[in-house]
């Protein structure tokens, strides 16, 4: 078992929030594992990445040292704890930031004892989450300890939101493309009516033009006709 190292800090060397009203000093407790351990180089990510780059690389891991998918092998088991227990601290913002810092004190009672003067604080909407759907496993580290997240149902929260909002971006897209397509079918119609309405009327247009062409020359005709009749007509009698 390893041994816990307490480290003595002084209010004048810590900002106060890390203290309580009871006294000017609180011991803060880690263990030689604790800091060891590099959670960042146990998930493959650098200091820089983002909360959804940490989820996705947990995944990842995850899908790849399942104890299920390599039963027997304790190097998968091993990797798995450290990942397991890297994500613990680095999916969680606030104990994100704690761990950067160097001061892990709100772990919970997995790494460090609790502070019997320090307040309990209520935990943001996603550490709620992802507490309730922490279980205990079969696969325990040196220490005997278990924190091993429930894989299945982390996948199916964290992937489940995704794969709606995929699915409704597509229903969106698909709305749109049959809106499109709709427009463009009554566009079309609109263009068809159009050039019949246009061909019906260029075609009286033409007959009008013609028959009106035509009148004047019948009438010069028949005038031209009747004045040769009556050129031709006999001579009056003596």
């Amino acid at each position: 078992m390893y041994n816990t190292k307490c480290q003595l800090i002084f209010r004048s060397f810590l900002p106060t929030h890390f203290f309580n009203n009871i006294g000017n000093v609180q011991y803060i407790c880690t263990s030689s594992p604790w800091r060891s351990t590099n959670y960042y180089e146990a998930l493959g990510i650098t200091q820089s990445s983002t909360q959804n780059e940490i989820k996705s690389a947990y995944y990842k891991l995850s899908m790849q040292y399942h104890p299920d998918k390599n039963k027997g092998c304790e190097i998968s088991a091993k990797k798995f704890r450290e990942i397991s227990q890297a994500y613990e601290v680095l999916g969680n913002y606030r104990l994100r930031r704690l761990y950067d810092k160097g001061v892990i004190h709100t772990a919970g009672a997995t790494y460090t004892r609790p502070n019997e003067y320090e307040p309990e604080v209520e935990d943001d909407p996603e550490t709620k989450f992802y507490k309730s759907r922490f279980k205990k496993s079969q696969v325990a580290d040196e220490m005997g300890r278990t924190p091993i997240y429930d894989f299945d149902e982390w996948s199916r929260a964290h992937y489940g939101k995704s794969f709606q909002r995929r699915k409704d971006a597509k229903v969106r897209f698909d709305r749109k493309q049959a809106q499109r397509r709709d427009h463009a079918f009554a566009l079309q119609n609109e263009m068809v009516l159009f050039g019949f309405v246009f061909i019906v009327v260029a075609m009286y247009a033409i007959f009008y033009t013609e028959s009106s062409l035509d009148a004047p020359k019948e009438r010069s005709i028949q005038a031209s006709s009747e004045r040769n009749i009556g050129t031709k007509s006999p001579p009056a009698e003596t």
